[in-house]
């Protein structure tokens, strides 16, 4: 069950083509569990606001050090306590690295907060399907190719 928290939770890998949460039967219930924790006031629906208290939520917490950046390493160590720890050390690689140049949105080898923002904000406007500003939990699942339970 913990591969199946890992694919849902690295939701910027599922963009990338690293893995599919379609053939993870536990994809849909941590989808369900990450939308849920991003919607603030339980209207069933997430906007960039929201979005944006909860990656500066988890910023922090992932920021060990609190220069306010996100290092390589602890994007890493993000991944492996997301799940990568279950992957072969290649692929806990190819993994951090991608979630790296997700996060990096203007590519100068730096994760600032206003970069992580921004790339989870991107995250919620590619779930958008249509086009209103929010997303739902059914457009989340379609996002991350996962039916509900």
């Amino acid at each position: 069950m913990k591969r199946g928290c890992f694919v849902a939770a690295l939701a910027p890998l599922l963009l990338l083509g690293a893995t599919s949460a379609q053939a993870n039967p536990g994809g849909a219930a941590h989808v369900e569990f990450m939308f849920r924790d991003a919607d603030a006031n339980r209207d069933g629906v997430i906007t960039q606001a929201e979005v944006r208290t909860a990656s500066t939520r988890h910023f922090r917490k992932d920021d060990l050090d609190n220069d306010g950046m996100l290092s390589r390493d602890e994007v890493r160590q993000q991944q492996l306590r997301h799940g990568a720890d279950q992957l072969t050390p290649a692929l806990q690689a190819v993994v951090t690295n991608n979630a790296f140049v997700i996060y990096d949105v203007d590519g100068d080898g730096r994760i600032t907060l206003e970069n992580y923002l921004q790339s989870q904000v991107n995250m919620l406007l590619q779930a958008d399907f249509d086009k209103d500003g929010q997303v739902t939990l059914k457009e989340a699942r379609q996002l991350h190719g996962v039916d509900a339970r």
